[in-house]
């Protein structure tokens, strides 16, 4: 049994070779500083060091956007099996060698369930990998998202096994794969992925139909449904939490109708989620990675036209060596590009020659979800297309930044060049048999590189602007010189590129012309062709990521060194008040580094409560200038501003209004409009909003003026609250925290027993607080950590029994023939 599996081991040494080859710095104890990352630990900090204190999970922390639940932050998923052997192996292996094993680990495993040749498959998986997109995901720190593009492949290799016959092992890989998948956590990528599992779905069930095996469908749709429920399942306080957490943000449902751009009636606005789509001419970065221009941004040095221009007019060659390095060259309709998408063009040609050539069913599954695929990844470019999926099919509206999809296309493209090469191989086809489908593939791209290139005029949407202000700042003649210069930079580009993919076709279709008319081996062949899969690959890859963007340690951990304005605020023994980064480069609503140090009004995170959100879309700035009521009501009480001379100082805000405080004077509205609307010009220390559907909660009793009340937080914890309160009749308290599922996850209790809260001023919690001394608590329980922590460990005993199950009675059977 050893020698049979030996090839695989061998396959998963190379794998981990190949990671550490491209990510090398790691071996000089070098980390990749990735931005996503780097949030995500600012933003867990405080219930870390909950964590740390007291062995518990708060499940919800105040150190971004006034407070959210936790568990889209930080936490642990104790009885989830599958989360405990992913964060293992996540935290054993360094980033990025670790998601860069999954990813090729996660294509082979498809490779052998389809019966490829090891070496064809090794090399597959290599390319599956290094898709410049998989990549640039990495270097930005989308992390999950990589798990979930890894397992992709698996979860397809699983339905696959299922409906070919193979229904134990199918069953086991189903519910393993399934679950890891849900690891991932990246909803968006799993959403994509049902996708192509539909169709392969629908495909099958019309070939069983056609064959008239009714039994043998309705056994595969239960295995996969087993399977599938049973894995997913293993992430259920992972998966409630997701679901009730949905509609509270960005995602769903919006209370009000005032048309913003960032809002809908249900999941995203429209204009939002399409708000990075590409250009249709844009996938043609597919052929060539430079076709509209690579990066944002590009280093063309010395050997440049805008280089020899800066020369020529007298610059410096320093100064025009340091403009040439950092040109304005992609000229596609994306306000920015940190790469382009490229899936290699020996891939493309192959998998265009799988599509002629391949007479499998899987070829129509791989060739009509490439094109839906694509029609997606064009996003408002393709609007009457996307706009109706937006509209009308279930749950693309809770995503943006469609073109994503591209990941899993190039799992199609891969997949379909990989059948083809095995085609060829096993049915040992002739050159003759080839030559036509291999002039119709070849002709096509050739066709396509023509069409597309003289379909480019090499100027990007910003261009205009840019020479204006330059004409301004040197002359017209400067700008239509640099204008010339810049666009003959991006047209030697894009024929530079164009050449190379020409080359690296007439290779593959000249080793394809060896290995057919047998002047070459299988093993020489498969080997050559795939260095030169992964060569294409990689060489295109470390245009964007490469040796460095990797630093020692010790430089990453300098990001979360205390500035001293965070110094002085940490002086500051009040435990619980809110502060705003305002010197930060991103803006303090799309940065966590001060979540880090202190409870941030801002944050960094890809799920915000819908409410904050349109609190600062409509009330926080107003006239162009920040709306300091709205601070002072969430106990801003330090302001992180650029000093003088550029550093940092922090400015104590005299106003803020403490933990809580009580009103003299509550105003009922209608509506949600009518309430942001009037948190946008008002006292928030006297007067409250409180909108109708919480009237109930108010009496003609509630307000009788007390100035001598007070109410005050006297133990704090991320997700108990504690205040003390005396006041000689009932009084409205308003606490500085923010209102979410109230009287549900929230609860609230006076003197022990519980008691209704509602919300007032769009975000913020309120209470009715009787007459007296008393002490009133906030406690967050949310049911669905509850609950979901024993439906994972049920969950993932039952995967356990089932996956050792199948095993055992596929050993048993194998063993009896």
């Amino acid at each position: 049994m050893f020698k049979k599996y030996f090839p695989h081991l061998i396959a998963v040494v190379g794998f981990v070779v190949v990671s550490f080859m491209y990510a090398s710095p790691l071996l000089q104890g070098k980390r990749l500083a990735m931005h996503d990352t780097q949030m995500a630990a600012a933003s867990a900090k405080e219930l870390n060091d909950f964590h740390k204190q007291t062995g518990e999970w708060a499940w919800w922390t105040n150190s971004m956007f006034g407070g959210m639940p936790g568990f889209m932050v930080a936490g642990e998923y104790e009885n989830s099996l599958p989360t405990k052997i992913g964060s293992f192996y996540m935290n054993s292996i360094p980033s990025p060698a670790n998601v860069l094993i999954l990813l090729m680990l996660g294509f082979f495993v498809l490779m052998r369930v389809l019966k490829v040749n090891n070496w064809l498959g090794f090399f597959g998986s290599i390319a599956y990998a290094l898709n410049t997109y998989n990549l640039l995901f990495l270097e930005a720190g989308h992390v999950s998202k990589i798990i979930a593009i890894a397992f992709a492949p698996a979860v397809l290799a699983s339905f696959i096994a299922v409906f070919r016959g193979r229904y134990l092992l199918g069953l086991a890989l189903t519910t393993f794969f399934m679950s890891m998948e849900f690891y991932g956590n990246h909803p968006q990528i799993t959403y994509y992925l049902f996708f192509l599992l539909g169709i392969y779905v629908l495909f099958e069930s019309y070939l069983h139909v056609k064959k008239g095996n009714f039994g043998g469908l309705l056994k595969a749709y239960v295995i996969v449904f087993v399977g599938s429920l049973i894995g997913m399942s293993t992430h259920g306080m992972h998966l409630w939490n997701n679901f009730v957490y949905s509609k509270e943000t960005t995602r769903g449902k919006s209370d009000l109708t005032l048309g913003n751009l960032n809002q809908s009636a249900d999941g995203l606005g429209r204009d939002y989620a399409f708000s990075y789509s590409p250009g249709k001419i844009e996938s043609l970065t597919l052929l060539a990675p430079n076709f509209v221009g690579g990066a944002s941004r590009e280093n063309l040095g010395e050997k440049s036209e805008t280089y020899k221009m800066l020369i020529n007019k007298g610059v410096d060659q320093a100064a025009a060596s340091q403009f040439s390095s950092n040109l304005p060259l992609y000229f596609g309709p994306q306000s920015f590009v940190s790469g382009s998408n490229y899936s290699g063009i020996i891939i493309l040609f192959l998998f265009i020659l799988g599509m002629i050539i391949l007479r499998d069913g899987l070829r129509y599954v791989l060739l009509l979800t490439s094109i839906l695929y694509l029609f997606i990844s064009w996003g408002a470019s393709f609007s009457g297309f996307n706009f109706f999926m937006f509209d009308y099919f279930p749950y693309f509206n809770k995503f943006r930044d469609s073109k994503m999809v591209v990941t899993l296309m190039h799992l199609c493209f891969v997949l379909g060049a990989m059948l083809g090469i095995k085609k060829i191989m096993d049915d040992k086809m002739t050159f003759a048999e080839l030559k036509k489908p291999l002039i119709y593939s070849l002709g096509g791209l050739f066709l396509a590189m023509i069409v597309g290139y003289l379909s480019l005029d090499f100027v990007a949407a910003g261009d205009a602007e840019m020479l204006k202000g330059m004409a301004q700042a040197n002359g017209q003649d400067f700008a239509n010189s640099f204008s010339t210069s810049l666009i003959a930079d991006r047209q030697s580009m894009v024929m530079s590129d164009l050449l190379r993919s020409i080359f690296l076709l007439i290779i593959s279709a000249g080793l394809l012309w060896a290995f057919t008319t047998e002047k070459i081996k299988t093993t020489v062949f498969v080997v050559v062709l795939g260095v030169l899969l992964a060569l294409d690959l990689a060489l295109v890859d470390k245009r964007y990521f490469n040796n460095d963007d990797f630093q020692p340690k010790s430089r990453i951990a300098e990001v979360f060194n205390p500035s001293p304005a965070d110094e002085q605020i940490m002086q500051d023994k009040d435990p619980d008040f809110r502060v705003v980064d305002m010197a930060t480069n991103q803006g303090f609503f799309a940065d966590a580094t001060a979540s880090y140090f202190h409870k941030s009004v801002g944050g960094y995170h890809g799920a915000k409560l819908k409410r904050i959100q349109e609190l600062y879309d409509n009330a926080i700035t107003k006239d162009g200038k920040y709306n300091l009521s709205i601070f002072d009501m969430l106990n801003t009480k330090y302001f992180i501003t650029p000093g003088q001379d550029g550093n940092p100082v922090a400015q104590l805000n005299p106003n803020a209004l403490g933990n809580a405080w009580f009103v003299g004077e509550i105003k009922i509205v209608k509506n949600a409009d009518e309430e942001i609307k009037a948190v946008g010009n008002f006292n928030p220390r006297s007067v409250a909003f409180v909108d109708e559907r919480f009237k109930q909660y108010l009496t003609e009793k509630t307000l009788k003026q007390d100035s001598t009340a007070i109410i005050k937080l006297t133990e704090y914890k991320p997700n108990h609250l504690t205040y003390e309160s005396n006041s000689a009749s009932s009084q409205v308290a308003i606490f500085s925290e923010i209102y979410y599922r109230g009287n549900e996850d929230w609860k609230s209790f006076v003197d022990g027993k519980e008691t209704p809260h509602f919300r007032a001023n769009y975000v913020l919690r309120a209470m009715v607080v009787p007459a007296g001394k008393h002490k009133v608590e906030f406690k967050f329980q949310p049911k669905s950590v509850a609950i979901g922590a024993k439906i994972d460990l049920i969950a993932s005993i039952l995967m356990v029994l089932l996956i050792v199950g199948a095993v055992v009675i596929e050993i048993r059977s194998k063993k009896e023939a």
